[in-house]
């Protein structure tokens, strides 16, 4: 940002224009229109609908930030904007999918929307080591999704996003094969359980979830119906039992860790003889995406006092429960990875 002068590196990351400039860039396109050759503050507003010398306080701002070089119009009518490497991110094809992410106007941003009064509340949650969620809205983040189907919708389009990264890196990197039965604990809508059980027709499978979740998964896994049973339950409670497979994705982090232990728990309990925990977890530790895996995991503390992890982390909450750490596999999904745990077996 800027590398040699440390005042204003802490004036443009403590400042609250910061976050709020990105996302209007976002949000109106600029990248994409600069790229277009939209590179002049008249021809950007003028796409945009927005008041030219506003537009222009901002393109200032967010390219001191590094999102745009800032030159004079060779014209001389003012300055002219071209992207940077950082710039490029908030493309609308770039992979990340951030400028969505970052869209004040996207309608399937309802989650994130949500969850902005709660991050403002971080120092309250560094002060108890509790989360936050509840005074920000009234409710605890479970609840609050029940009463507001459209939030709780959002959420679990967003499980969905992430489970269509997942899959077809977890249907490829885990033998799949030596699996008779996989119980999906806590699955969300469905999404991952159907994509498994169609790559692999052998494959039998078990969605557990909330009863209001299973109403909305029936559609979701209906093309696999004949090989899917779907149950209403807490995890926290037993759990169906003789799985050869208990699979638990992007679930834990949700959770504190004497509630990850008491889920952990209730999987050792259900394993058929020779049966297998797989955790599906973003790791602290995996060396990439260091921010994103920072920025979740004060996220799960103010929402839900709950955390990211390391590997050593899951493995001593699965030693706990008698789950011994067997496998871990990268995804190539930047941060993820697939730890296996066998009940009793070796580390």
């Amino acid at each position: 940002m800027f590398r040699h002068d440390p005042l204003n590196t802490i004036l443009a990351l403590g400042s609250g224009f910061t976050p709020t400039a990105v996302r209007v860039t976002a949000t109106l396109r600029l990248p994409d229109l600069v790229e277009q050759g939209h590179r002049t503050v008249p021809a950007l507003a003028a796409e945009t609908g927005t008041d030219e010398q506003s537009l222009g306080r901002v393109l200032h701002y967010v390219s001191l930030l590094g999102l745009f070089t800032e030159t004079d119009a060779p014209d001389g009518g003012g300055k002219a904007y071209e992207l940077t490497d950082v710039g490029r991110v908030l493309l609308a094809g770039h992979p990340s999918n951030l400028r969505r992410w970052l869209d004040y106007e996207d309608p399937s941003r309802a989650m994130e929307a949500r969850f902005e009064p709660a991050v403002g509340r971080l120092m309250d949650a560094v002060r108890t080591g509790l989360p936050v969620y509840e005074q920000a809205h009234g409710r605890p983040f479970w609840a609050d999704l029940e009463a507001h189907p459209d939030i709780e919708k959002s959420f679990n389009a967003g499980i969905a996003r992430i489970a269509s990264r997942l899959v077809p890196e977890l249907a490829r990197i885990y033998d799949w094969a030596s699996v008779g039965h996989v119980v999906d604990v806590g699955g969300g809508n469905g999404s991952l359980l159907l994509k498994l059980l169609t790559e692999h027709p052998a494959l039998r499978g078990t969605l557990l979830e909330l009863e209001s979740v299973v109403a909305e998964a029936k559609g979701t896994v209906a093309p696999v119906a004949d090989r899917c049973d779907l149950v209403a339950g807490s995890f926290f409670d037993p759990m169906p039992a003789g799985g050869d497979v208990y699979l638990i994705a992007n679930t834990l982090h949700n959770w504190s860790d004497r509630d990850a232990v008491r889920i952990l728990g209730r999987c050792a309990e259900a394993l058929a003889p020779g049966g297998r925990v797989v955790v599906v977890e973003r790791l602290l530790d995996s060396g990439k995406d260091p921010v994103m895996a920072a920025y979740a995991d004060l996220l799960m503390l103010v929402l839900l006092g709950g955390r990211e992890r390391t590997r050593d982390d899951l493995r001593d909450l699965g030693a706990e429960v008698g789950l011994a750490l067997t496998d871990a596999r990268r995804f190539e999904l930047p941060g993820h990875w697939l730890l296996e745990f066998t009940k009793g077996a070796a580390r």
